[in-house]
């Protein structure tokens, strides 16, 4: 299987962040870093779908997680994210 294409300059890329630790939801969407996110709790994990500007700014990004009390396992990179009634509209 081949890696996804890098976006395209400007565009961004949408990412699946896995771990554990409980985050506050208000906390992650008020953050700068995403400007398009939504934490999923699945006890005992936690799962952030986010768009972010590109790989550049995961090291920044998973630190924030960090902080906010989330030991991220694994980070993925997908195609789209899933659509739900609870996300912002971008």
């Amino acid at each position: 299987m081949s890696a996804p294409a890098a976006p395209a300059p400007g565009a961004r890329a949408n990412y699946v962040f896995r771990g554990v630790g409980a985050i506050p939801g208000p906390a992650v969407e008020s953050a700068a870093d995403f400007p398009e996110v939504f934490a999923v709790p699945v006890p005992p994990e936690t799962i952030v779908f986010a768009a972010v500007a590109g790989p550049g700014d995961l090291p920044r990004i998973l630190r924030r997680l960090e902080s906010l009390g989330m030991h991220v396992e694994s980070v993925h990179r997908v195609r789209e994210l899933p659509r739900t009634e609870h996300r912002a509209p971008a």
